[in-house]
């Protein structure tokens, strides 16, 4: 099983018997079969045709379609969320106690995650700036239940990821890399593969919970409106550090990248190079597919997969002490 992803201008996809074709200004690139894959990526210069579409479709296979900045613009995916499972995100979400507790459980574990990804490099890495983001880290996180709101939520949350980055950029050789924070859009290269990287995972969530038959639209914590499919943006918060955050550490600590491998666009905007990012494709697919023992023997894939599937128990079926608490 894997993912096809069709990003180059002029790449081409079209159904053949059970197979797709993939080509490139009229040469073959290679096949597929169908039912092999678990998803599709078309980039803004590529084409998938009608019958290729209604194939993955008919398979559940999901197709998602990139801007030219490389975000999600959008979707073709059999969503099935029944009424029943609708009707409690919703009794959820206009359950204070039951929304906040989900809140917090997401925020604390996500500062969990944090510290824990920076604690793991105190060996290799004695400075003060990261003794500084793991205390900070570790008081922000104690305010979590006592947290009255979803905005008090947001506000501890902010200075931990204000801290948290402090931290990452003192894991980096400053000389090469010149991180001083995050940035949104990327003023730097890092700052560039953390959002490719949250591209991708923000994909990865999405097939977990549409999987799950959940709607991706009925979240707890960020905003709940027609422009947000909010639970995504919620449960991409706890696998942001554990996955892309350590990922993209590797990567530039080991040098896999150059800083000639990136450049800036007319608005200013640091942006991988075609060859940067044809060098990522791989290594993503083969790091989500690679088994660690940190995540219990699973793929970081397998782990969004199995916390998701978590996610949607707890939420359909509280236990008896999660009602007490509410």
């Amino acid at each position: 099983m894997g993912v096809l992803y069709l990003l180059s201008k002029g790449a081409t996809v079209r159904k053949d018997g059970g197979r797709l074709v993939i080509e490139k200004e009229n040469r073959l690139v290679g096949r597929m079969p169908i039912r092999s894959l678990t998803s599709i990526v078309v980039g803004p210069a590529a084409n998938i045709s009608t019958p290729a579409v209604f194939a993955c479709l008919e398979n559940n296979i999901p197709i998602f379609f990139l801007n030219k900045k490389w975000q999600l613009l959008g979707q073709l995916a059999n969503e099935h969320a029944s009424v029943a499972v609708i009707r409690q995100q919703f009794a959820c979400l206009e359950d204070y106690d039951m929304s906040m507790q989900l809140a917090k459980s997401v925020v604390s574990e996500k500062i969990r995650n944090q510290y824990r990804l920076l604690k793991s490099y105190t060996r290799s890495s004695q400075n003060s700036a990261l003794t500084k983001a793991l205390k900070m880290l570790k008081a922000e996180r104690s305010k979590v239940d006592t947290a009255d709101s979803a905005d008090s939520l947001r506000g501890i949350e902010g200075n931990c990821a204000q801290n948290y980055f402090a931290g990452f950029g003192a894991l980096l050789d400053n000389r090469t890399w010149h991180f001083k924070g995050r940035t949104r859009p990327a003023t730097d290269p890092a700052n560039a593969l953390l959002n490719f990287g949250y591209a991708f995972l923000e994909r990865e969530v999405r097939i977990a919970v549409i999987a799950q038959g959940l709607d991706t639209r009925i979240g707890f914590l960020h905003s709940n409106n027609d422009r947000k499919d909010s639970l995504v943006f919620d449960l991409m918060e706890l696998f942001r550090q554990p996955v892309i955050d350590r990922f993209v550490l590797n990567l530039l600590r080991l040098q896999v990248y150059k800083p000639q491998d990136f450049a800036k666009d007319d608005e200013d905007i640091c942006l991988l190079s075609d060859e940067a990012r044809n060098a990522w494709y791989q290594k993503y697919e083969d790091y989500m597919e690679k088994t660690y023992q940190e995540y219990d023997g699973l793929s970081p894939r397998q782990l969004i997969q199995k916390r998701v599937e978590a996610f949607r128990q707890e939420l359909l079926y509280p236990t008896k002490h999660d009602k007490k608490k509410q």
